[in-house]
């Protein structure tokens, strides 16, 4: 039944719509659907059509869907959850989605350990929404899992069941098995209203091993669909099972689920497309248009490269600098894991081999948002970590474009993300050109200086590679900390935080590697002229990564004490191991989990309190942009000082970036003294 307090401003994405048939199709064929649909009132191809459509719908219409659905398949509410959690996570593998969730462990207990993580991550996408916390803790003997799980939902432990099932089954080859225990002590009141559980998890081998999608005989296609919306029908279809009153009557045969006389099925409201909707559009009205000019003659056009060697050769006093610059659109290079660009972004980052195409990908800039440092080659035990499934190339895609929105979202325009600028190598350095090839690598440190901020896609491996050692060396020289940024997204799990811990705890020179060993002579040219000595200049890499690497940690760890203990604090005890005092100390300010509830909007706003959970004040819902300003403010006001310091202040007045942009303070001289005495002081006068 459609509950009296629904409003007309209630509304639903039709992603959920798509789920729900694809799940009647799978277990009960066309027919159901059909019944199901005239059962709920829509009996035109053309309002099935509507219904279909991913726009935007009111509440009334997918209630009808729902109640319908649960008739005529005869499901209980229980059931009901179960079977949709259960095709959830066929739907998300079906719809693009695989790598997203295969990328969380490679084996079950590492996935139910890394599942805050993914939630983090949707958080920036569905700002207020309130996820579930799910604590995991592994037992190796016994080889199960003690799960916890709270929401601020009530009766849904059964969804979360369906889902962990599947995942088991579809990814792991395993069959799961729930043993319900009791709950700590701090929960038995949130257990008692249906909003806690807690689990014995084991497993065992499926027979026949993993059941992939492909094997389904009900293979029919479905839309590709970005994990978050699609994780955001999940969550909606959730929200009305708890609003909706007499829920259970849905499922009698006397219910009235038929859709009400006057509720009609509302003209599709279009939403904006998006980046790479956009650019898909644009390409399909270009092919048109040419498509009417066959008869005129082809006209050759120069390449890129080539113009640009005139306009460097015709230049005269301009800088050169100006003339090389060069800048491409975020969604050229960079793509959600449902994206229809995703392959074409895949291909660019699949090997370092530029050509003609790549370079039209930039255009010319007179300044850029971002410049992207990277390691082309994956790390070695890339597949053992991460898992043969997770396709190098694809991830850094993925990642950069959580980059583009974490700035778009700073615009307050999520929708732009596919605007910003990008310096990349690949896309930005003609490679068909020797001459302009050597031009560009020796104008790196002025691109930088043009460039807004330094983005790193921060492997286990990167301090590893020669040439993105040289890259931080400049990046040093002139970015204040706090516009130098380390993406970690879905790099950092459970399984590898201790690598990443490695690679900053033993890094040396020595240590980096590269394909020509001539190349080193050039790094250590650039180190032994800038810094004090090249030791000075390891401790001076260290120091940053630990504060960066905490700094990407903290957006996650404020959703638990235990989240907290395991992302974060390992990098305080780092920068304490390392010498680095005044850092650890400055690190232990961190509050992520008083941040993330003063972040959190009122019950006016989501109509929840936040929850207790141990001694922590987990709050499951925040405003991720407000939550992570706090996180930056604090990185900009406390951390960034101490690593001026440690920096020394000795680079030339003319070569130090303004005082505003270095967080706006001087060290103490005595401060400074110390700094030198430890190895500060790293830039040569």
């Amino acid at each position: 039944q459609i509950p009296r307090h629904q409003t007309t401003h209630s509304i639903m994405y039709g992603h959920i719509h798509a789920i729900l048939k694809d799940l009647v199709l799978s277990v009960a064929g066309e027919s159901a659907w059909k019944a199901i649909l005239k059962e709920a009132g829509f009996l035109s191809p053309k309002e099935e059509a509507r219904v279909l459509d991913t726009v935007v719908h009111k509440d009334e219409v997918t209630l009808s869907l729902v109640s319908s659905t649960c008739k005529v398949l005869g499901l209980t509410p229980e059931t009901a959850l179960r079977t949709f959690g259960k095709h959830f996570v066929v739907f998300a593998l079906r719809s693009g989605n695989a790598a997203i969730l295969k990328g969380q462990g490679l084996t079950l207990h590492a996935f139910l350990e890394n599942v805050n993580n993914l939630h983090s991550c949707l958080e920036r996408y569905h700002p207020n929404a309130k996820f579930p916390h799910v604590e995991a803790n592994y037992d190796p003997v016994q080889d199960c899992v003690e799960l916890t799980y709270l929401s601020v939902r009530e009766g849904l432990k059964t969804l979360l069941e369906g889902v962990i099932e599947e995942v088991g089954k579809r990814l792991y080859g395993l069959i799961v098995d729930f043993q319900e225990i009791e709950v700590r002590e701090d929960l038995v009141e949130a257990a008692r209203a249906g909003r806690a559980a807690a689990w014995r998890v084991t497993w065992r081998p499926r027979p026949g091993g993993t059941d992939t999608v492909e094997e389904e005989k009900q293979a029919q296609k479905v839309p590709k669909m970005p994990f978050p919306k699609l994780h955001n029908a999940m969550t909606q279809f959730m929200r009305l099972v708890r609003q909706t009153e007499g829920w259970s009557s849905a499922c009698t045969p006397g219910c009235v689920s038929r859709r009400p006389p006057n509720v009609a099925v509302p003209a599709p409201i279009r939403m904006q497309p998006s980046n790479s909707e956009a650019s898909t559009a644009v390409t399909a009205t270009l092919s048109l248009s040419s498509s009417d000019e066959d008869d005129e003659q082809p006209v050759v056009r120069k390449s890129s490269s080539m113009v640009k060697w005139s306009e460097v050769n015709l230049r005269g006093d301009k800088p050169l600098e100006n003339i090389l610059l060069r800048a491409t659109p975020a969604n050229k290079v960079a793509a959600a894991w449902s994206d229809v660009t995703l392959p074409q972004c895949k291909a660019f980052w699949q090997d370092s081999n530029g050509r003609a195409e790549d370079y039209d990908l930039s255009a010319d800039a007179r300044h850029v948002d971002v410049f992207v440092s990277h390691s082309w080659s994956p790390p070695e035990n890339w597949k053992i970590v991460m898992g043969s499934d997770i396709n190098y190339a694809e991830l850094k895609s993925a990642i950069l474009a959580v980059m583009a929105k974490d700035i778009a979202l700073t615009r307050n325009n999520l929708e732009s993300w596919g605007d910003v600028t990008l310096w990349v190598d690949k896309a930005c350095i003609p490679q068909d050109n020797k001459m302009l090839k050597e031009s560009c690598i020796n104008l790196i440190e002025k691109f930088i200086r043009r460039c807004d901020h330094v983005c790193v896609l921060f492997t286990w491996s990167y301090l590893e590679r020669l040439w993105c050692v040289f890259e931080w060396a400049c990046v040093l020289m002139d970015k204040p900390p706090d516009k130098l940024w380390l993406q970690t997204e879905n790099f950092v799990t459970e399984q590898s935080l201790p690598l990443y811990l490695e690679c900053i705890r033993y890094f040396s020179l020595k240590r980096t590697k590269c394909f020509l060993e001539s190349d080193r002579a050039i790094l250590e040219r650039k180190i032994d002229s800038c810094y004090v000595s090249r030791e000075a200049f390891e401790e001076l890499v260290k120091a940053h990564a630990v504060a960066l690497m905490a700094r990407s940690m903290a957006y996650r760890a404020g959703r638990s004490a235990t989240m907290r203990e395991r992302f974060y604090q390992p990098w305080v005890d780092l920068a304490s191991e390392l010498g680095f005092a005044d850092l650890a100390k400055a690190l232990e300010t961190c509050r992520p989990m008083e941040w993330r509830e003063s972040a959190t909007p009122g019950p006016g706003a989501v109509g929840e309190t936040p929850v207790l959970l141990g001694r922590a004040n987990t709050v499951m819902g925040v405003s991720a942009s407000k939550y992570h300003s706090q996180i930056n403010s604090w990185f900009s006001d406390v951390v960034a000082p101490v690593l001026e310091q440690i920096r020394g202040g000795g680079l030339p007045e003319h070569s130090r970036p303004p005082i505003s942009a270095r967080a706006g303070r001087a060290a103490a001289p005595t401060q400074r003294r110390e700094a030198v005495r430890r190895g500060g002081g790293l830039f040569k006068l």
